[in-house]
């Protein structure tokens, strides 16, 4: 990656990392083993909360980090709920979200915290971000009822906003970022408030963008500072059934329950209903061109203008 180099700064704890896992020994290693320079030199604590695994995740990481603060969650509350429990760990001024399946090194994390220290209204921030498919993590508009709808049928149009953040691009602000590794100012969090733990997974960090600029906070992709992400590994371990790297229950639940939320619940029924209206049509038009398209069999699959419940697991 085309990333430049941070100029050191002096060693204090400035961030605390928190990893939320589920079925992650496979992945977690790596993602620890990136941070050793960082954590060896104080700047940042690490607290991992594991989810209830029973792959020896937890196990695997008192044994072979016992530097780090582990939560031994005992059942799986999903992923905002999990960082919830990591912010009462923490009292660095930052807090650095990671994916048990993403990578980021202290060039790159001072890089992000260098930026917030100077732009006091970011209240969070993002690195460019590659998947190991090669391609790049994007950043841009909030989901709205109307993208919803128009998105089957003018995909262009509802992602117009939507760009890919390159290594190297000039920090450049934005009204969303991917939670897979995003920091996060704590003063912010203590005044608009953790992830809503209604959210099981999908759509927290979404959410939590939308309260940031609501109250006047500033969303940034920095690019500049790089990471990696494996993308859906704790999806996968799951067992699930996806649809695009996502479970479609807890996608579909998410989603209906943050429009509903945001916008009102006639307008998130009637989003969803024209969504659903939009790809009989486009699948009509794929077939009349004898086009396969499987997006009507997809959406059959989730739910349907149904919100997340307490306590949903995977």
């Amino acid at each position: 990656m085309n990333c430049a180099t941070a100029e050191t700064s002096s060693w204090k704890t400035r961030a605390t990392v928190i990893i939320v896992s589920y079925r992650s020994r496979r992945t977690i290693a790596s993602t620890l083993d990136a941070l050793e320079d960082a954590r060896d030199g104080g700047f940042v604590e690490i607290v991992v909360v594991d989810n209830a695994s029973d792959d020896g995740t937890a196990d695997f990481v008192a044994t072979a980090y016992p530097f780090v603060t582990l939560i031994r969650n005992p059942e799986n509350s999903g992923f905002g709920r999990g960082c919830n429990l990591g912010f009462a760990k923490a009292a660095s001024p930052y807090l650095l979200l990671l994916n048990p399946d993403a990578v980021i090194r202290r060039d790159s994390i001072q890089m992000l915290i260098d930026f917030m220290d100077r732009n006091p209204r970011a209240g969070i921030c993002g690195p460019a971000v590659r998947w190991s498919s090669g391609e790049l993590q994007a950043s841009g508009d909030l989901p709205n009822p109307l993208a919803v709808i128009a998105a089957p049928l003018f995909p262009r149009w509802a992602m117009r906003a939507r760009r890919l953040i390159l290594p190297g691009d000039e920090p450049r602000s934005t009204s969303w970022i991917c939670g897979s590794i995003m920091l996060l100012r704590k003063s912010m969090i203590d005044e608009i408030g953790p992830f809503d733990p209604r959210f099981f997974l999908y759509f927290e960090e979404t959410d939590l963008c939308y309260r940031a600029r609501r109250d006047g906070w500033e969303v940034w992709a920095v690019g500049d500072a790089c990471g990696s992400h494996a993308n859906a590994a704790s999806a996968r371990a799951t067992e699930s059934e996806l649809i695009g790297d996502t479970i479609p229950k807890h996608y579909f639940e998410s989603r209906y329950y943050y429009l509903v939320k945001h916008y009102g619940w006639p307008a998130a029924a009637l989003a969803e209903i024209g969504e659903l209206v939009s790809i009989v049509l486009r699948t009509a038009v794929d077939a009349a061109r004898r086009r396969p398209n499987l997006s009507l069999k997809r959406r059959l699959r989730g739910p349907f203008m149904r919100q997340p419940r307490a306590g949903n697991a995977l």
